[in-house]
């Protein structure tokens, strides 16, 4: 390791376990906060670091397991109810969707330690893992939605099971895709399952707000210094739980699907974005560039602010706010007739709003490589 490898390992340690994240996690989460932070920071000493080139737009160094931050907060509390009332918190549905999630941040943690899984063997892997949980539990098939364009196909269990294997493996790698700003899909996260928390999912309730408190704990780092960001392993658990809790909400006829749909726009709409202009510009679909809407809205405020760091925390943070914030906001100002409202409009709206601020920020030609700053 040379002297600045070591000096990146000792400024990650040090800001990983300063006070003000130990204090920030004992307040927020307690026993359970701090232990998490610990985690991180024992595995920080053994792999973990990416450099700039490899991780959104950040321009310094960073670890790349702040997933670990979120799922061992999730085990440390089952733990401390566990000890506590001798049972744990979590059984059927929830159980399930936490478990999918488990296995969905194994095989990302692999892959953030390891760096060897290919982008096909890994969804080959996440396919397996959702075919095996519908073999467990077909409550997690998605059942017609009220949209009679779709219901006829998943009134089909033929045509329902390929399209739940879909949907539940698409999410987590848009989630995986669409973090490549400061706070960006964990903002997104905790937004959605503050969300959800309007809908009565039983212990999915629970476990949305559990993981939501280590949402905040690992925001509270992230945005603050930019040396810690999900990785593979997060982004995977995040998205595949988001999947899981979207789809027993609306299978149980708790929330509109439009506005389910507005609250995952922004990954699932730059997601099949990215691979679209691909395969029209003759790219691998699964091929990284820096033509994502945020490596775009972070170069014209790096340019405007100078800051780097500022710039990467206002681009996740404002992109969040505004395709996801904006729908929960709606909803919250409008409680008592929600489920009257033209979502599909808002959803619309959405994706005007998308494309115009992508066509308007994208590079020319010639300055292609200067405009989404630094790759990640």
């Amino acid at each position: 390791m040379t002297l600045a490898e070591t000096k990146v390992h000792e400024d990650l340690n040090t800001g990983l376990s300063g006070w003000p994240l130990l204090i920030v996690s004992a307040a927020i989460g307690g026993v359970a906060g701090v232990l998490s932070v610990g985690v991180a920071r024992w595995l920080t000493h053994h792999g973990g670091l990416d450099s700039p080139d490899k991780h959104g737009i950040s321009s310094v160094r960073a670890c790349r397991l702040g997933g670990v931050l979120i799922t061992s907060y999730v085990l440390f509390t089952i733990i401390y109810h566990y000890i506590l009332d001798g049972e744990l918190i979590f059984w059927g549905e929830s159980l399930w969707v936490l478990g999918l999630s488990a296995g969905f941040f194994a095989i990302g943690l692999f892959e953030d330690i390891k760096g060897i899984l290919s982008a096909r063997l890994r969804l080959v892997l996440m396919l397996g893992a959702v075919a095996v949980l519908l073999g467990l539990d077909d409550d997690l098939l998605i059942k017609p939605v009220g949209l009679p364009m779709f219901d006829w196909l998943l009134a089909s269990l033929w045509l329902a099971v390929p399209i739940t294997l879909l949907c539940l493996a698409f999410l987590p790698n848009a989630f995986n895709a669409a973090d490549g700003a400061n706070g960006l899909v964990a903002g997104t996260s905790l937004i959605i399952f503050i969300a959800l928390g309007d809908a009565s999912l039983g212990g999915l309730n629970l476990l949305l707000n559990i993981v939501a408190v280590s949402c905040v704990i690992f925001l509270a780092y992230n945005l603050v210094t930019a040396k810690v960001y999900l990785g593979d392993g997060g982004a995977y658990f995040l998205g595949a739980l988001v999947g899981g809790a979207m789809i027993a909400a609306s299978n149980a006829r708790e929330l509109p699907v439009w506005y389910l749909l507005s609250l995952i726009f922004y990954p699932t709409a730059d997601f099949l974005w990215s691979i679209s202009r691909r395969i029209y510009g003759g790219q691998s679909p699964l091929a990284a560039d820096e033509l994502h809407l945020h490596n775009l809205v972070y170069g014209r405020i790096r340019r405007v602010t100078g800051w780097p760091i500022a710039a990467n925390t206002m681009t996740g943070l404002g992109i969040a706010l505004a395709f996801t914030g904006v729908p929960y906001f709606i909803w919250w100002m409008n409680a008592d007739a929600a489920f009257e409202l033209a979502w599909e409009w808002l959803y619309l709206l959405q994706s005007l709003v998308y494309l115009s601020l992508w066509l308007s920020l994208r590079p020319k030609p010639s300055s292609e490589g200067d405009e989404g700053g630094d790759r990640s």
